[in-house]
């Protein structure tokens, strides 16, 4: 790997902890399993969804590093179980988040204060 990459692939790493964003889609969807390694490919069956028009994009939530945040919700309020979708993924989301800034923080010596 050359230095030029790492240094891409860093920046994208970092880029993507200063944004948490969840999408929450209901309906249909058709899971694309891969013959060789009996994965799923979820971004490849969500495109096929999409595009079908087999689901629909319920809720999104951005927060940004800074705590500013965005929130879009439909006219009327989602089914509780795909509003508690959408907040355990956030917190999940959160938590990765917080991890991978404490490991980088331990990494490059940067302390926490207390």
């Amino acid at each position: 790997m050359s230095l030029e990459k790492a240094l891409t692939d860093l920046k994208n790493a970092v880029g993507d902890l200063t944004s948490l964003e969840v999408q929450t889609y209901v309906g249909e969807i058709d899971v694309v399993i891969d013959g060789i390694t009996g994965s799923t490919d979820f971004e490849k069956s969500l495109q096929q969804a999409k595009q079908a028009g087999k689901i629909q994009l319920q809720l999104v939530t951005k927060i940004n590093f800074d705590g500013d945040g965005i929130v879009l919700v439909p006219s009327s309020a989602p089914a509780d179980y795909v509003q508690q979708a959408h907040d355990t993924a956030l917190q999940a989301g959160n938590d990765v988040r917080q991890g991978l800034i404490s490991l980088f923080s331990d990494v490059i010596g940067l302390k926490a204060s207390k």
